[in-house]
This record gives structure tokens, C-alpha cells and sequence, in this order.
């Protein structure tokens, strides 16, 4: 209850003068009348007067003070009663002065109702359930004075009935389990133009095998818009990388809370969530300039493949520096270069690890080169048993550094995953917050 503030009075029904001695020989009993407040009963107190002291006194009847009005009761609400156009996630609170809420009740359009909370001290209702588009919401509640006295509560708020919903969706999926080094992509089917208020909307959390909390430190960055799967539209994409690499066995769940959000010119369509495991901590060293790619799982080397990189001596050639990851597998894939002049070139157990075109996979006709020179055109070559071996192993998100070549690492929109090309400074620099 929200009271005004109370000052205690007290009010004397009789002055006493106090002689040196008694008159009378009797002791005199002088009643005082006390007022603690406006809605107090008087309380009397006694005293006696010894018959050794002598007392005038000089009474007069108390005057009868008129009880005040009760205070106001005021009822604001968060956004004011009236409002149309609401985003439906908008903070709702109604809150009274010199009252307590006993009851509120919030009814859409639709007849459906959300559900609230109100505060211990009675003063606060707070709408817990969001609302939806194009509705109209009716409060109806009660306020009850500090006299006893209820007011009622009526007011109406509108939400957005948007022409334009902008709809999302997270890799990895869900349940899926994959590499320390997988970037979480959130993937808009239209342009976000408000990037901090769909940023806002974004969490991520990760638990160990024990389902203990994990403290991941990590950045959103917001790549440049394309058009992708969908000709002719602009659509916007984030992504989430930790600092480092993932801790292996974690369980890491992303929530896009989008619904009711205004995403600048459309608004959020729902929202959705994904919860996958990070697997075994599996790392490609891809050491050009040795001839071998080693694979190591939890810390141990399990493999060691002799390869062919892309020729060293043709920097358009060269295999990328820098810090891929597995992205898709293709058991058979064809291999299409217009500027090295070739198509419909058929492989076997093809694991794309940068969208430049850059694969590891199998290529018999390299055999004699594996482990001895590099002459392919950028890809990873290996023979089809060991191309089969990692192709087995890998996961999406498994790391693939890829050192000591002259091809310098991409770092714009013709790789949307050169995540772990950049630093993590710089990585937090295309974060909107």
C-alpha cells in the first residue's frame, strides 16, 4: 500500500499550574488526552497530583476536530491507458497511490487473457505474458483505499497489427552435436535494420556434462547483408563466436526472443530457440609447407595424412591461411572452377571448409603428390581412403588451420564463415551493442 505521510499530534484537555501547596488537603487527578493520527481514538493517561503541592487548575473543554478526508487514490499506468500501436513486448505496469490492487484482470480482443503479477506491497501490477499483434487489451481491476473505499481500474491498450513480420532461423540445429569451433548463425529471411533491437532479443547459455552453468565469453557480429537462397531480397544474418574455441561436451542453448520485436521497417514473426552439444575437441593442423595435415581429438594426435594444398607458386591457387571450419559434407560433390577452366569434375567425400571453394577431399589422380608437392587449385587433396577417414570424423564447426601459405585469409562477404579469421577485438567491433 502506498500511504502519505502521518504526523503524530497531541492535544492536552487540561492546562495544570503546579503551587508550592494544596488547598484542599486531596490529591487531583488530571486527566491528558493523546492523538496519535488522524484516524486515532484519543488515549487518556493519568496523573495524580500529591495533596503536598498545591494546584490551580484551568480546564476547558477539548475541541472536537473534524476526522480529514481520506487520500486520494491515483492510478497510473505504464504506458498510459489509451495507447495504440504497442509493440507487444512492451513493458506493461499499472501501479496506485494510497490504495492496494486487489485484483486485475487482462483481456485481448480474442477473448484470450495474460496473466500478472502484483507486488508485495499491493501497489504495482505488472503484466508477466506478452501480448500479441493487433490486439486490444482491457485491464479491469480494483484499487482499495486506505478508508476501506474501492475504485475501480478500466483502461485499454492496442498492440501493432504489422504489415511486414520478419521470420529467423539458428544453426546449429537442434540436437545436433558438433565442433569446438562452430559459430551459432542466426539467419533473417528479410533485412534487419534495427540490429541492436534484434541484439537485444539474442541470448546464449552453456552448461558443462554435469548441467553446471558455464561462464562462455563470446560476442555477436553482424556480417553484410546478402541475398541468399533468395533472389532479389536482402537478408541479414548474425553470428555468435566465443573467445576461444568452445569447451568440449557442452550443452549450449540460443534463444531469438523476436516475437513483438521491432526490427526497423518489419517485426519479429516468433520466437525460436535450439539447444546442441559441443562434441570432441577435434582440431585440423593444416601445415602447408609440411605436405601433411595432422588431426588431433582432445589433445592427441589420432591421424596424420599426407595431402596436396594448393600450388604455392600461383597465389590464386594457394590454399587460404587462416582458421576455417568443416561447414557441409558431400559423400559425392562436382567440382566446378570457370576461372582454372573446369566443371563437372566428380569427387568422393567432399567436406567444405570455406565457401571460396576450398574442400578437403579425395583426389586419386594427385596420389603421387600427396605428401610431396602441392599443385591443386586451393583445395585439400587426399587419396579416397584417407579422404574417407576424416570425412567420417568431421563435424560442422571443427577447426581447420590452414598456415604457411602465401593465400591470404578472407575476410569479407564470399566466406559468410570467416568468423575465426579475425581476432576477438576486432570480432566485437561488428557486434550493434
Amino acid at each position: 500500500m502506498r500511504r502519505s505521510l502521518s504526523i503524530i499530534a497531541v492535544g492536552v484537555a487540561a492546562v495544570l499550574t503546579v503551587g508550592a501547596c494544596s488547598s484542599t488537603g486531596q490529591d487531583v487527578v488530571v486527566t491528558e488526552f493523546q492523538t496519535a493520527g488522524a484516524n486515532a481514538a484519543p488515549a487518556p493517561s493519568q496523573v495524580t497530583v500529591p495533596p503536598t503541592q498545591s494546584v490551580a487548575v484551568s480546564s476547558a473543554p477539548a475541541a472536537s476536530a473534524a476526522a480529514p478526508a481520506a487520500a486520494k487514490v491515483n492510478i497510473i499506468s505504464l504506458p498510459a491507458f489509451g495507447s495504440t500501436d504497442l509493440a507487444p513486448a512492451t513493458p506493461i505496469t499499472v501501479t496506485v497511490f494510497n490504495a492496494d490492487i486487489t485484483g486485475m484482470t487482462v483481456t485481448g480482443s480474442d477473448g484470450s487473457a495474460l496473466k500478472g503479477d502484483i507486488s508485495a506491497d499491493g501497489a504495482t501490477f505488472t503484466l508477466s505474458q506478452g501480448m500479441k499483434y493487433g490486439q486490444t487489451y482491457n485491464f479491469v481491476g480494483v484499487a482499495k483505499g486506505t478508508d476501506g473505499t474501492e475504485t475501480p481500474i478500466t483502461g485499454t491498450m492496442a498492440t501493432v497489427a504489422p504489415t511486414d513480420t520478419n521470420r529467423a532461423a539458428i544453426t546449429p540445429s537442434q540436437g545436433e552435436t558438433v565442433g569446438v569451433a562452430a559459430p551459432i548463425v542466426i539467419q533473417f529471411y528479410g533485412q534487419v535494420k534495427d540490429r541492436a533491437a534484434a541484439q537485444r532479443a539474442l541470448t546464449v547459455t552453456a552448461v558443462d556434462k554435469s548441467g553446471a552453468p558455464l561462464n562462455v565469453e563470446g560476442s555477436w557480429g553482424w556480417l553484410q547483408d546478402e541475398e541468399i537462397k533468395t533472389a532479389g531480397v536482402l537478408q541479414s544474418q548474425v553470428h555468435f563466436r566465443p573467445k576461444d574455441f568452445w569447451p568440449a561436451y557442452t550443452t549450449v542453448t540460443v534463444k531469438a526472443n523476436l516475437y513483438g520485436v521491432n526490427l526497423g521497417g518489419t517485426w519479429g514473426r516468433e520466437d525460436v530457440s535450439q539447444t546442441f552439444t559441443i562434441g570432441r575437441d577435434l582440431r585440423v593442423d593444416a601445415n602447408v609447407s609440411s605436405f601433411r595435415m595432422k588431426v588431433t581429438v582432445d589433445g592427441a594426435q589420432v591421424q596424420d595424412f599426407p595431402v596436396s594444398y594448393g600450388k604455392t607458386e600461383d597465389v590464386r591457387r594457394a590454399t587460404r591461411n587462416g582458421i576455417h571450419i568443416v561447414q557441409e559434407k558431400f559423400p559425392d560433390y562436382d567440382m566446378c572452377n570457370t576461372q582454372f577452366n573446369y566443371c563437372g569434375v566428380k569427387v568422393k567425400w567432399a567436406v567444405r571448409i570455406n565457401n571460396n571453394g576450398e574442400f578437403i577431399h579425395e583426389n586419386d589422380s594427385t596420389i603421387p603428390q600427396q605428401g610431396v608437392a602441392n599443385v591443386s587449385h586451393g583445395c585439400v587433396n587426399m587419396s579416397t581412403a584417407n579422404a574417407k577417414i576424416f570425412y567420417d570424423m568431421a563435424l560442422y564447426g571443427d577447426p581447420v588451420t590452414v598456415s604457411n601459405s602465401p593465400g591470404a585469409p578472407d575476410l569479407g562477404p564470399a566466406d559468410y564463415n570467416y568468423d575465426w579469421s579475425y581476432t576477438y577485438d576486432q570480432w566485437k567491433k561488428f557486434s550493434a551493442l
